[in-house]
């Protein structure tokens, strides 16, 4: 009978701590404030705490523009951090100059760092209709992830950097090739001073190279980049449609 009694109060404690951590993650709150400063729009990440349990969590946060030419662009920001009881914190910031033309939509994701699980969110937009199809939420087993399908994002830092991404993202206009999926361009430290570029597709990186400034090099590579995209989403689409025997 204690047994039983011991067995029972452990499951009792169970279910609620379960409970009470539940209800702790909802009392988490995702704010964007902005503020236009003649044409520059700063953006600010805000969570709070509104409960009594110190928590560690994630944020995504992210800004994409359309301008009036339809280029985009895009700035995301991401990274752990913590709240304490009844805290609240600026997460990141950006800045974007903008027009009474361009489209913008800003997202901001709080997901408890256990789950990955999406525990506050927040939006802002203008002129979203701009954006069509571009740009949305999608559903994906029931948990809400930020899939931006078709963007380019550029996360370069070097010139040569730059020169490799402006190169590549006019080829991809010139041609109007698009791709149902984001790309990233990123671009990490190597040896010395060098720096290594890597191309991803969606979160997969099917390329890495040095960054290097001759004319001919960049133009090899920039071609050998779609050449890997379009391999990419076609070993994509079959894996969707699947084999047929």
């Amino acid at each position: 009978m204690k047994k039983f009694i011991l067995n029972l109060c452990f499951i009792f404690l169970l279910i609620f701590g379960i409970s009470c951590n539940a209800q702790d993650a909802q009392t988490v709150t995702a704010k964007i404030e902005s503020e236009n400063i003649e044409g520059t729009l700063n953006l600010k990440a805000v969570a709070k705490n509104q409960g009594q349990v110190h928590q560690s969590l994630n944020y995504i946060f992210l800004a994409v523009k359309k301008d009036r030419g339809k280029n985009m662009s895009s700035s995301q920001q991401q990274n752990k951090f913590t709240l304490l009881p009844k805290e609240s914190k600026i997460l990141s910031e950006i800045s974007i100059n903008v027009n009474k033309d361009d489209a913008l939509k800003v997202y901001l994701f709080i997901k408890d760092e256990k789950t990955a699980k999406v525990i506050a969110k927040d939006s802002l937009e203008m002129n979203a209709k701009s954006f069509k199809n571009n740009v949305s939420y999608e559903k994906t087993t029931n948990e809400e992830n930020m899939m931006m399908k078709g963007l380019i994002i550029d996360e370069t830092k070097t010139r040569v950097g730059e020169d490799f991404y402006s190169r590549f993202y006019s080829l991809l206009m010139l041609n109007a090739i698009e791709f149902g999926f984001r790309i990233r361009v990123s671009e990490v430290p190597s040896t010395g001073k060098n720096t290594q570029l890597q191309i991803f597709a969606d979160d997969e990186n099917i390329l890495t190279f040095f960054a290097r400034p001759e004319d001919d090099y960049l133009d090899d590579i920039v071609k050998e980049t779609i050449a890997s995209l379009v391999q990419y989403d076609n070993d994509r689409q079959v894996t969707d449609k699947g084999f047929i025997y």
